[in-house]
């Protein structure tokens, strides 16, 4: 237990930091943001383009991940959505929204950081290979979805238009797209350019895992518990346990990079989720849903590296 503590706990601690600066008015909000952008838009990218040139998988992209991570995340995207809309009676746009944070991870603040100390060797092409299935299928297509079944009555072409836009304009899209130009192509990189690469790469799992921490202290706790429930279960159980079961069925693929895509999924969803929430009057639930899901996820992911220590699928030790 002393082992897998080794590992979550520093993780989480960083969190904790991340929501004490915020609560107590040491680090302003506009820090978080601006830390934020920084992520996403420079050490993120760099992360994804060190990690599909530099790969010692062997292989710049692994189709049975991403098949089969992409089909799971989509079984969990629909799942989410006619549980909130049948059980919840929730608004089509919310619903959308819900199932989107059920689905899609928040594989480059939390995931990452878990993930590589679990399984260094591999955390980074996976997260790539993922991150793939997330931005070029799942956010865009739950997002195309919910502003579609809007009020706004945005129509399914206009919607589609402005998704492509985005996606095209995605740093993370961009990092992907050059690193496999890079690849395919075998230019070899300046040390230089490389060092640098690697240098905002290193910084990414730190900054992001603050992040994470003052955005959970931007908001509050609501009274939408049954929701809440049904959101972070959804999260934290269905999508891995999804995971798991299609890509253990996938021929070919070793357990080292099946579990290490579950510890991808098991992590809670993407830290904008409160203010997508909030275009289509979800807030609160989606804010609450999120505190909760990352409080448990503690928990869930400790039980999960104990379980693949168990079976010799990780090797934990303290």
């Amino acid at each position: 237990m002393l082992a897998i503590l080794a590992v979550t706990f520093p993780i989480y601690f960083v969190i904790l930091l991340g929501y004490v600066a915020v609560r107590t008015g040491y680090s302003p909000a506009d820090t978080i943001n601006a830390l934020s952008q920084f992520t996403v838009r420079i050490c993120l990218p760099a992360l994804i383009f060190s990690a599909l040139t530099t790969s010692g998988t062997g292989e710049a992209l692994n189709w049975g991940i991403i098949i089969g991570y992409l089909i799971a995340s989509l079984l969990a995207l629909f799942f989410g959505y006619v549980i909130m809309r049948r059980m919840f009676q929730e608004k089509s746009p919310a619903a959308w929204i819900h199932s989107l944070a059920i689905s899609n991870s928040n594989s480059g603040f939390i995931g990452f950081a878990i993930a590589s100390m679990v399984f260094p060797d591999i955390a980074l092409p996976v997260l790539a290979w993922i991150m793939i299935v997330e931005n070029a299928v799942i956010i865009p297509l739950a997002l195309v979805s919910a502003d579609v079944a809007s009020e706004h009555r945005t129509t399914l072409s206009t919607s589609a238009k402005r998704a492509f836009q985005s996606f095209v304009r995605n740093p993370l899209v961009l990092a992907i797209f050059a690193a496999l130009i890079v690849r395919g192509i075998g230019l070899p990189l300046p040390k230089p350019v490389i060092s640098t690469i690697q240098m905002l790469a290193s910084v990414a799992p730190v900054i992001a895992l603050f992040v994470v921490g003052g955005i959970v202290a931007r908001f509050s706790l609501s009274l939408h518990w049954r929701r809440t429930t049904a959101i972070s279960f959804g999260k934290l159980i269905v999508h891995p346990t999804l995971v798991y079961a299609l890509l253990s069925l996938w021929p070919g693929l070793g357990q080292e990079f099946v579990m290490t895509a579950v510890l991808f999924a098991a992590v809670p969803m993407l830290s904008i989720y409160p203010m997508l929430g909030a275009k289509y009057g979800s807030e609160q639930v989606c804010a609450t849903a999120f505190i909760v899901t990352v409080i448990l996820s503690f928990f869930t992911i400790s039980a999960l590296i104990w379980w693949m220590g168990i079976v010799g699928i990780a090797s934990i030790s303290g």
